[in-house]
């Protein structure tokens, strides 16, 4: 897990930074005060559902797979109320706030996926 942490808080500094170059001149019209509690958002809910997932691969070797599917359902569930709620509040903003989203979504779930198949990988050894 420790593992995970530097690895996760690294590309979330590295997302930062793009982020802010890209905000601070090719997109500074669309830049939302918002985007980096986003950031912060999935940076701390993809270290939550990976030590959930971590926990449960060692107790349950036949129903995880129904597990992480339902937590993946979850935290995609829960990252578009986040979404819904935000558009409810500030419709002007929507497109720019959903393509962020989904932007996050992809890295940090490709990120997250990556990371898990190491650590299954290494314990079938």
């Amino acid at each position: 897990m420790k593992a995970f942490l530097l690895k996760s808080t690294f590309l979330t500094i590295i997302v930062f930074i793009i982020g802010i170059i890209l905000y601070s001149t090719v997109f500074k019209s669309y830049f939302l005060t918002v985007l980096p509690f986003t950031l912060l958002l999935f940076y701390l809910a993809t270290n939550l559902v990976h030590a959930y997932l971590l926990r449960i691969a060692d107790k349950s070797g036949s129903g995880f797979v129904s597990k992480y599917m339902a937590v993946s359902f979850m935290k995609m569930f829960f990252y578009l109320a986040v979404a819904i709620v935000y558009v409810i509040f500030n419709r002007e903003n929507a497109k720019v706030f959903f393509v962020n989203i989904l932007l996050l979504y992809i890295v940090y779930s490709s990120f997250e996926v990556v990371e898990f198949l190491k650590v299954v990988r290494q314990q079938k050894q």
